[in-house]
């Protein structure tokens, strides 16, 4: 009688992360600064109070020659980001101002 060995079967062990993210409907409305019981999020202030930490630091020399390009893209991205949102703001303003003077006249 002859043996023959059978090759086990190579069993990877993988592990698959589930991400769940809860997106708000279409027609609900999300206030930009709404309050968190854990302080795990951002506001708009945090980001604003960032961008003046890094203007202050990068004039302060705190960065190296090398860090200030990254530093400054990283700026530009958040200073830009910023503006967005002062515009929308502008815009939504706006709009609900019109909509209240067409409605009380």
């Amino acid at each position: 009688m002859v043996k023959t060995k059978k090759k086990a079967a190579s069993v990877k062990n993988t592990k698959v992360n589930k991400v769940t993210v809860d997106t708000p409907a279409a027609d609900v409305e999300t206030p930009a600064e709404a309050p968190v019981a854990d302080g795990s999020q951002l506001t708009i202030a945090d980001l604003q109070a960032l961008a003046s930490v890094i203007d202050i630091a990068v004039r302060r020399g705190t960065f190296g020659a090398g860090e200030v390009t990254e530093v400054g893209a990283i700026f530009d991205k958040l200073s830009s980001f910023l503006a967005v949102i002062a515009a929308q703001k502008e815009a939504a303003d706006k709009a609900a101002g019109a909509s209240m003077s067409e409605g009380g006249a």
